[in-house]
């Protein structure tokens, strides 16, 4: 009898042992989804570039996955799409202090080819005017390349010239091959002049060491086929933390689709067209993504990973809906 006890007793326990993780599992995911959107931490959908791919799509056909919180600096993971990273990245940062709305022929520092390819320098012949959207002002840019990557500030009146734009630091850039696909980089939040609490705003070039400009960027406006010394006018703008985008001629239609994810379907309304439906897990990897032809509410099968955080993307013609969601 006693030995019966026992063992009802070990059961049990192990019984309340196996509920009590479970518990604590599904709540420890509920708690970091809840942290990681209130720092931000996690885009997602990632901030996709313009799609054009004038040289190769190394930053044309890539994405950036951004995070920083109030322990971690701030963060950007970049996607290559596998082509080949050749030439410099160039980000131009708005963060509300005074800047200049346009990079033109004032700006002229050559004196290494990342100061060229910030200040688009004709030093070789290729200058041109970068346009920014009416209230950007770029203050600081970064630049990257296989060589190195470093963050500059532009100095906001008067012209500047070789070796006038300043050095802040390093950013701590992993892309040393042309052919990784894949690197990261950071910086501090200070180094911005920033607070944790702030946001940002942000458009890319890529262009040659020479000051050669591509198509290949991020934020609206290069019209695809720019290349050389072709002006660019950039018609809008990506916002950091949490990748927004603001178009001078469109309204934000972000989480407009209607739509819910229940026992293994999603289900969407409203839409007759053709969408992307793509899936990221907690670390902002996508897991899934395809185009399905939307037709009615008409479910599609779509499992995910059980208990775990996800985020399902879906992206028609001109809307967006981002889900939450933690499949039991």
């Amino acid at each position: 009898m006693l030995k019966s006890l026992q063992h009802t007793r070990q059961q049990l326990f192990k019984y309340n042992y196996i509920i009590t993780q479970k518990s604590l599992l599904i709540c420890f995911i509920l708690l970091t989804s809840s942290y990681i959107f209130s720092q931000n931490r996690l885009p997602p959908p990632p901030c996709n570039a313009n799609g054009n791919s004038g040289f190769g799509g190394a930053v044309g056909e890539g994405h950036i996955l951004f995070s920083g919180d109030g322990v971690n600096p701030i963060n950007f993971a970049m996607s290559t799409s596998a082509n080949d990273m050749n030439d410099i990245l160039v980000l131009y940062i708005d963060t509300g202090e005074p800047g200049r709305n346009e990079i033109d022929t004032t700006i002229d520092d050559n004196a290494d080819d990342h100061r060229i390819a910030i200040s688009n320098s004709n030093v070789n012949g290729y200058g041109s005017t970068i346009s920014f959207l009416p209230g950007f002002e770029a203050s600081y840019a970064i630049a990257i390349d296989v060589n190195f990557g470093g963050l500059w500030s532009i100095p906001n009146t008067g012209s500047v010239g070789t070796g006038e734009l300043g050095f802040i630091t390093s950013v701590n850039s992993t892309l040393t091959s042309s052919t990784q696909g894949f690197y990261t980089f950071n910086f501090n939040w200070e180094d911005l002049g920033l607070t944790i609490t702030d946001e940002f705003h942000f458009v890319g070039v890529y262009v040659s060491n020479t000051g050669y400009s591509s198509d290949e960027g991020y934020g609206e406006g290069i019209t695809t086929g720019t290349i050389g010394s072709d002006n660019i006018t950039f018609t809008g703008y990506l916002t950091l933390p949490g990748c927004s985008e603001t178009l001078s001629n469109s309204v934000n239609l972000l989480n407009t689709i209607d739509a819910y994810y229940f026992n293994d379907k999603l289900f969407i309304k409203n839409i007759n067209e053709a969408v992307t439906i793509s899936v990221y897990d907690i670390q902002g990897r996508k897991t899934y993504s395809n185009l399905h032809q939307i037709q009615g509410s008409v479910p599609i099968s779509l499992e995910l990973n059980k208990n775990e955080l996800q985020f399902i993307v879906i992206e028609s013609s001109n809307k967006r809906k981002v889900l939450k969601v933690i499949p039991n």
